[in-house]
C-alpha cells in the first residue's frame, strides 16, 4: 500500500519516492523519474500551497512573514509519512498562523543547506521578517554520524562521563564544522536580507530505543546494553544536545541577526520515533517560537 501512496502522491508533475538507503527520506522525481535538485525541490515545493489547510479553522493570519529550511524538523512531508504514524511539524503549526513559505526537505543533510542554500529562493527576496532554519543533527545525532563517534562500550567500562564514551577528537571537529556553517548562514542573511532576524534551535534531548534507527542501532553496534547503560545512554545524548546548544548561542551571541529558540526540554518523551515530536509537542514548540515572533518572553 505504501508504494501506491507514493506512486500516487504527484507535485506539480513530479512524484515521491522513499530514498532506500535513508531513513524518512524522500525524493522528488520528474516525469522520467530523475531526482530534482535541492533548488528545484525547494521551488517545488513552495508552489505547492503547503500550509494553505494546516489550520482550516484560522482565517486570517498575522501579516508577519515567516519563510523555513532544513530538514523533517521543519518538514516531514506529513502527506506521505502520516501512513507511517507521523503528524505535523512544529512549522506546519506555525503555517497556521503566519505568512509562510517552506524549502525545507526531509534528509536534506548539513552541507548541501549550506553550500547550495536552498533556501534562497524566499531568503534573498528579503522580504521576510523570519527566517527558521533547522539543521546539523545529521552531523553527530543518530545513524552512521553517531556511530562514528561512540567509542565500543568495552573500551570505556567503568566510565562515568558521556566525553569519556565518545571520540572527542571527532565530535570537536564536528562541532566546528557546524559553527562555521550557521556562521556563514548568518553572514549570508545580514548580506542578502538585512531585515530578516535568522531564528535556530538545537532540538530536544532524545529518547533511544533498542530497535531505534537513529539512536538504538549505533549503541548496540557499539555494544552498549540497554538495560545496564541506560542511563549512560541517556547522559551521552544530553551531553550532544548541550554541546550543540553552545555552539549555537556562540553564534547567537556574535550575530544580533540571529535568534537561538531553547526547547531543551519541551517534548518531554512526546515522541513519534525516536527523533520526532509528536502533534502536542510540536504545538508546544511552535508555541516556544511564536513568543519570540510575536514578541513576548519565553518563561
Amino acid at each position: 500500500m505504501y508504494a501506491d501512496i507514493l506512486e500516487a502522491t504527484v507535485l506539480n508533475n513530479t512524484r515521491y519516492e522513499k530514498d532506500p538507503n535513508r531513513c524518512l527520506a524522500y525524493q522528488l522525481l520528474d516525469d522520467n523519474r530523475v531526482p530534482l535538485t535541492e533548488e528545484q525541490v525547494a521551488v517545488e515545493w513552495a508552489a505547492s500551497g503547503k500550509g494553505e489547510e494546516c489550520d482550516p479553522l484560522r482565517v486570517h493570519r498575522s501579516p508577519i512573514q515567516v519563510c523555513a529550511s532544513g530538514d523533517s524538523w521543519i518538514n516531514i512531508v506529513v502527506e506521505v509519512s502520516r501512513f507511517h504514524g507521523y503528524n505535523r511539524t512544529f512549522f506546519d503549526i506555525l503555517e497556521g498562523y503566519y505568512q509562510t513559505a517552506c524549502s525545507a526537505w526531509p534528509g536534506h543533510c548539513f552541507d548541501k543547506l549550506i553550500n547550495k542554500k536552498p533556501f534562497r529562493v524566499h531568503v534573498d527576496t528579503g522580504v521576510y521578517d523570519y527566517f527558521v532554519f533547522s539543521g546539523g543533527g545529521n552531523e553527530f545525532l543518530g545513524g552512521a554520524a553517531l556511530t562514528r563517534l561512540l567509542k565500543e562500550r568495552d573500551a570505556t567500562l567503568g566510565a562515568e562521563r558521556p566525553e569519556d564514551c565518545l571520540h572527542m577528537d571527532r565530535f570537536e571537529a564536528v562541532l566546528e564544522k557546524l559553527k562555521g556553517g550557521y556562521v556563514d548562514l548568518a553572514k549570508h542573511i545580514a548580506k542578502r536580507a538585512p531585515r530578516t532576524q535568522l531564528l535556530v534551535h538545537g532540538y530536544d534531548y532524545p529518547v533511544a530505543r533498542s530497535d531505534g534507527p537513529w539512536f538504538g542501532r549505533p549503541f548496540v553496534k557499539r555494544n552498549f546494553r540497554f538495560e545496564a547503560d541506560k542511563d549512560l545512554i541517556t547522559s551521552i545524548l544530553t551531553y550532544l544536545i548541550d554541546r550543540f546548544y553552545d555552539v549555537l548561542q556562540e553564534v547567537d551571541d556574535e550575530f544580533p541577526n540571529v535568534t537561538l529558540v531553547d526547547i531543551r526540554n519541551v517534548v518531554r518523551g512526546r515522541w513519534t520515533d525516536e527523533f520526532h515530536p509528536d502533534i502536542e509537542a510540536s504545538k508546544d514548540i511552535a508555541g516556544f517560537y511564536r513568543n519570540v515572533i510575536d514578541g513576548y518572553p519565553i518563561v
